[in-house]
């Protein structure tokens, strides 16, 4: 790997960790564009992409909560396109280099900001005096160090480390290079059902079976299990539709019948026959 080539996947690791900050929510920090931005840079764009596809499969479902910190799919994802893509090796070399860099990130990010309080004396001494520029001065100058703490050692990994990264890849017995390919076929099953937890509830289930027959019978004929499979999705959906709408004209129903409400009985009932009744003989009453 080139010096040049080094340098800009250390400016795509820093550019991932300014997303959501400087840049706003740009998405740059998701495995399949850092994917595709490693394989421009390395001149194997679809390579780059097969392999951030896998990654972002595997990550799909991690989410931030609150100020917990999450693992830093960003880096992960750019060491690990990179580090596949310079060893020539599949999704398995990818996931090998990008989890655990991933992990480690998160830690590196936790203490950094935990490091950024030491300005905050300086921020409200500041604050006190009205010097607005000097606080946006020290804003940036958090950022700044940040992109540097990823930067400078992802640019040094990869131009110093693209051999080593080869040889621990080529040096990987052949059960472990399997073991690396299963754990990779089984992630991404792993990161739908962590966004499925966030995300799912019993409305949602008919068009999860509807996306999910399509993809398990691609490159297969559609056997009647998927047919029944989406005759249910479609009754599910149905049912939905039809419970929604009788909730929906229940109160109106219960509005109509309600106190102050209630129409005059008909002339055959037998509520107007007695009144009527009542009416006409004034002795008629009712006894024990």
């Amino acid at each position: 790997m080139t010096l040049t080539q080094a340098i800009l996947i250390g400016l795509v690791a820093a550019l991932t960790h300014l997303d959501g900050g400087w840049l706003g929510e740009m998405k740059f920090r998701e495995p399949i564009i850092t994917g595709f931005l490693v394989g421009v840079i390395l001149g194997d764009v679809s390579h780059g992409l097969v392999v951030g596809a896998a990654l972002q499969l595997m990550w799909m479902g991690v989410t931030g909560v609150g100020a917990a910190p999450k693992i830093d799919i960003g880096v992960g994802g750019t060491i690990g396109a990179a580090a596949a893509l310079t060893s020539g090796g599949s999704i398995s070399s990818a996931v090998l280099f990008a989890v655990p860099i991933a992990v480690l990130m998160q830690l590196v990010n936790t203490l950094m900001t935990s490091a950024f309080s030491a300005f905050m004396p300086l921020v409200e001494q500041k604050i006190e005096r009205l010097d607005i520029r000097g606080i946006i001065g020290i804003h940036y100058l958090c950022g700044l160090i940040s992109a540097l703490v990823y930067f400078v050692p992802a640019a040094l990994g990869m131009y110093l480390g693209t051999s080593s990264i080869k040889t621990v890849v080529d040096s990987i017995p052949g059960w472990v290079q399997s073991g690396l390919t299963g754990v990779a076929a089984v992630l991404p099953a792993l990161g739908f059902a962590m966004l499925l937890d966030v995300i799912m509830t019993r409305k949602l289930i008919p068009f999860l079976i509807l996306g999910f027959v399509p993809a398990a019978f691609v490159g297969h004929k559609l056997t009647m299990v998927g047919i029944a499979a989406i005759a249910i999705a479609i009754a599910l959906i149905m049912y939905s539709i039809y419970t929604d709408l009788q909730i929906g004209q229940t109160p109106a129903s219960a509005k109509a019948s309600g106190p102050g409400s209630e129409s005059a009985p008909e002339s055959g009932s037998p509520a107007l026959a007695t009144a009527n009744a009542s009416a006409s003989d004034p002795d008629n009453e009712w006894e024990d």
